[in-house]
């Protein structure tokens, strides 16, 4: 076979294998994202320089680097001068990726939809072959796909969920060709079906809680927002059967939640009467009718609060955990804190917290003038918007920002951003993307504009 031939190839399947790897943790809970994002970076810092110094003229680029030079500084320094080492700190450095990564996604836009593809149909494999049916129909829990436990198996299970829809209704809006329109809608009704089922059996509340909003969001943005016909339809009868599911299942939902449900409307009803939010806490574990993983999750609260009083405009930095071992429920077997916006706190303070606040309002406001512009598709904002509310309320009630599924979340909607805003700037210039003689120039040859 010709040299060339079989280079071009390569080439050609190579970022499609560097984004499916990226987005795995989905499916598979495992560092291989890490190594994926880490490869993408280096190929676009050396091949599309150009548009390396371009992106970083942005001022959110310029706050997310500076971020990462503040956290990664900040670490240093407590580590060497106070032996400090805290836990899962070097996360709060990956916004230092997301203009690069923007880089990369630009320069490779069209492998992505080739990668989902690709992940959809090992999703939708992987559940016909691994979902245990008869534990689920037992009402059992369940650990679904290939993630550590169940928890972890239902975020990613409900991220596919989600996904799917979206990818079939950005098929259908920008008119994709009938062969990809219809093997979309397919892996569609097989990953929806499958995905709610693992949720079910996953017994996963905090998962269960965050797809009520995530799903109000998918009506409102089907009805109001797409537009479609077809969308509209899909999302009437996916609603029906949402529904209709929950209502057969009620007794199985109620034997699960409803005590953690009466303990929580318990705590909300005296902070409501004005009673103090530690005094509440800390009665509600002495409790007896306190179910034991509320239990647990209000001790660990209660301690990131006790370390977030020490410092709580700029947190404590590594040293938070050497605090938390002096709070009240040092005792609890975890300093995984089960609260995605207390792991900020304790570590960065409100200001940290409201630096990814803004990083977050930023990119929401760019995706959408990205979706009104045609640079993605309607679809593709709605699904974007749905994620960010669906994480953000998975993150209430667990740590998925330090999970594989949490972080290779955060490092696409990073790449995303910046991706959009250097092809709204071409689109402005009408000029080609310059990355189409950088990263795809030379490693794939697919560059140019692609709305998707």
């Amino acid at each position: 076979m010709n040299k060339t031939l079989v280079y071009n190839r390569i080439t050609a399947a190579l970022p499609v294998v560097l984004w499916l790897a990226f987005m795995s943790a989905v499916v598979v809970e495992s560092d291989v994202y890490r190594y994926a994002a880490i490869t993408l970076t280096i190929i676009a810092a050396v091949t599309c320089q150009a548009d390396c110094r371009r992106v970083m003229r942005d001022w959110l680029a310029v706050l997310c680097v500076a971020w990462a030079a503040y956290a990664l500084i900040r670490f240093l320094f407590e580590y060497i001068a106070f032996g400090e080492h805290g836990a899962s700190e070097w996360l709060y450095v990956f916004p230092a990726f997301f203009p690069i990564l923007g880089v990369a996604l630009t320069a490779t836009w069209k492998s992505v939809e080739r990668a989902l593809f690709a992940l959809f149909a090992i999703a939708a494999l992987l559940f016909v072959v691994l979902t245990p049916y008869g534990s689920i129909a037992a009402g059992d829990q369940i650990s679904p796909l290939l993630h550590h436990n169940s928890i972890h198996g239902a975020v990613g299970c409900g991220f596919l969920f989600l996904g799917v829809f979206h990818f079939m209704a950005h098929q259908i809006e920008v008119g994709a060709a009938r062969r990809a329109r219809n093997v979309a809608i397919a892996l569609a009704l097989v990953i929806m079906a499958f995905a709610l089922v693992n949720i079910y059996g996953a017994k996963s509340k905090g998962v269960w809680l965050a797809l009520l909003p995530a799903l109000a969001t998918m009506v409102i943005c089907a009805f109001v927002y797409i537009r479609q016909a077809h969308v509209r339809t899909a999302m009437v009868a996916l609603t029906g059967i949402v529904v209709v599911g929950s209502y057969l299942v009620r007794a199985n939902l109620e034997k699960v939640a409803l005590a953690t449900f009466n303990s929580v409307a318990g705590i909300g009803t005296r902070l409501y009467d004005g009673d103090s939010l530690i005094a509440v806490m800390k009665d509600a574990i002495a409790s007896n009718g306190t179910p034991t993983s509320l239990d647990e999750r209000l001790q660990l609260w209660t301690n990131a609060l006790e370390v977030l009083k020490v410092n709580p405009i700029f947190g404590s930095g590594n040293g938070w955990l050497t605090i938390w071992h002096t709070t009240d429920y040092a005792g609890v077997p975890y300093t995984l804190i089960h609260n995605g916006y207390l792991e900020i706190l304790v570590r960065y303070g409100f200001v940290g917290l409201g630096i990814f606040v803004l990083i977050l309002a930023a990119t929401i406001h760019r995706l959408h003038r990205a979706a009104l512009a045609g640079v993605i598709s309607k679809s593709a904002f709605s699904c974007y918007l749905t994620f960010v509310i669906y994480f953000c309320f998975t993150i209430l009630s667990n740590s998925n920002n330090r999970l594989a599924i949490g972080e290779s979340f955060v490092l696409l909607c990073g790449a995303l951003t910046f991706a959009c805003a250097l092809r709204m700037r071409d689109r402005a210039r009408d000029v080609k993307l310059t990355t189409a003689t950088g990263l795809e120039g030379g490693m794939i040859g697919q560059g140019g504009s692609h709305r998707g």
